[in-house]
This record gives structure tokens, C-alpha cells and sequence, in this order.
């Protein structure tokens, strides 16, 4: 059993109850030409909520970073069942910044 403090199993892929919105580019990153990848790890219960939102690795630019966390907050995720059990769990999340 994991305690409070133990980071819960990562898996590699989220499994999402809504499709997620897509993240929209900070006009004043977008006007600065800031580009970069924010890697969010989202910690979620039993029930697939969002109980944690961790910058795992930043863009490099405050902005992007702040606009991933923000976006991702919205996004609504499914459990994770492994041997018929509906398992805490916490996943990686790449958000890709870049000016077409």
C-alpha cells in the first residue's frame, strides 16, 4: 500500500473522460515568438480527479509553463484500473509550444 508521501504507480498513457481542450498559445508569448515544452505530471486519485499538477521539466518560460498548468487544470481524466482495481496513479503530459 502506498503511503501518503509515496509517489503513486506512473503510467505512460493518460486515459481521459472528455476529450481535452486544446491549450491555447499565450498572446504575449506568441507576440515575444517564446517557444518551448512544458512536461506536467498530474497526480490522480481512485476516480481519475486531478489531485496534483507538478512542472516536471519547464519550457524555460514562465509563461508557457503557467499556461500549460492552467489548461491542463481544466482537463477531466478516467480512472485507472489494473487487476480490477481502480488505482491511484500520476502521468507525464508534454505540452508543445511552437509558432507555425
Amino acid at each position: 500500500m502506498a503511503t501518503k508521501d509515496s509517489a503513486p504507480k506512473r503510467i505512460e498513457t493518460p486515459r481521459f473522460k472528455t476529450r481535452p481542450a486544446p491549450i491555447s498559445y499565450p498572446a504575449q508569448a506568441r507576440r515575444r515568438g517564446l517557444e518551448g515544452t512544458v512536461l506536467v505530471e498530474v497526480w490522480l486519485d481512485e476516480q481519475g480527479k486531478q489531485t496534483k499538477r507538478v512542472l516536471a521539466r519547464s519550457s524555460g518560460t514562465r509563461l508557457l509553463d503557467k499556461a500549460a498548468l492552467k489548461a491542463i487544470a481544466k482537463w477531466r481524466f478516467s480512472a485507472y484500473v489494473e487487476n480490477g482495481r481502480a488505482l491511484a496513479h500520476r502521468v507525464h503530459i508534454p505540452i508543445r509550444f511552437k509558432l507555425d
